[in-house]
């Protein structure tokens, strides 16, 4: 057995300074008493802290932080300038919160929506929609309705596993899930991997799942969602003021929340649907 006390105490020579045994802290005290030689070593050693916040991994809060995932812009200049990448980011889990149905929910996503249909390829899936969607209306829009695929689970289970499914298919550019059905049940049974499952462990599988294959997963809530937590990226408010909308931006990861008032005079939709009809014309004469 080797005696502890006899053991030879050394000092790392890539670590000197950083960790010393009593042996050699003492030898470094007697003979740098003012210890000059280790604050001159940490001093090397310290990091550009300058370089670090002009970098991309340190997020400032005055700042937007660079995003390498994908992004479409949403049709409204002052949302674009609060999110990273300039856009709803369509590789991630977006949640839309509104005071009631109806409220313009649908316009304010059509513009990335027909974005989306006229450069890729795949099914905008539409899971528990509260109201027949209007096909004329997606037509001006330049998106044909044998791009949409629509579900009407029986059970909340059942919607949250189509969620799932269609994020992970690969045939998907889009998944709205409308969650009515999920908030007011109890657990998510009887599928027994959803059995006690909250909203927000399955926006956590959501987000996860539409950021692992590049489909932009959108959860439309009721506003009392907004004191819940949620994984989502993005979550946004429209607040229905009288006549006018406002749009409340209430957590972007790495962006700056906001209020957006009367978001109505920020959407120029002839111009965004003209764009869009522009799109289908192209896509289609290509074909």
């Amino acid at each position: 057995m080797i005696d502890s006390a006899s053991r030879p105490q050394t000092t790392p020579a890539n670590h000197t300074g950083v960790f010393f045994s009593p042996e050699t802290a003492s030898a470094a005290q007697t003979s740098d008493p003012t210890g000059a030689q280790q604050a001159s070593l940490t001093d090397d050693a310290a990091p550009d802290i300058d370089a670090m916040l002009r970098g991309t991994t340190v997020w400032r809060a005055n700042t937007l932080s660079a995003t390498k995932a994908p992004t479409c812009p949403t049709g409204i200049a002052d949302l674009d300038a609060c999110l990273p990448g300039g856009g709803w980011p369509v590789a991630g889990l977006t949640e839309l919160l509104s005071t009631g149905q109806g409220v313009g929910e649908l316009q304010l996503l059509m513009p990335a929506l027909s974005e989306l249909a006229a450069t890729r390829a795949g099914w905008i899936t539409c899971i528990s929609p509260p109201y027949l969607l209007n096909a004329p209306a997606l037509a001006q829009w330049g998106i044909s309705p044998q791009r949409l695929l629509l579900i009407h689970p029986r059970s909340a289970a059942d919607a949250a596993w189509a969620a799932e499914q269609a994020l992970a298919s690969g045939t998907c550019i889009a998944v709205l899930l409308w969650t009515d059905a999920l908030e007011s049940a109890r657990n998510l049974a009887p599928r027994k991997s959803y059995q006690r499952l909250s909203m927000q462990q399955l926006t956590r599988r959501l987000q996860l799942s539409a950021a692992a294959n590049g489909c932009w997963a959108v959860a439309l809530r009721k506003s009392s969602a907004s004191r819940q937590p949620s994984a989502a990226v993005l979550r946004l408010l429209i607040e229905a003021n009288g006549s006018q909308r406002d749009l409340h931006v209430l957590k972007v990861r790495g962006g700056r929340p906001a209020v957006i008032k009367d978001i109505e005079a920020h959407i120029d939709a002839d111009a965004l649907m003209i764009k869009a009809m522009s799109h289908a014309t192209t896509c289609a004469t290509d074909d």
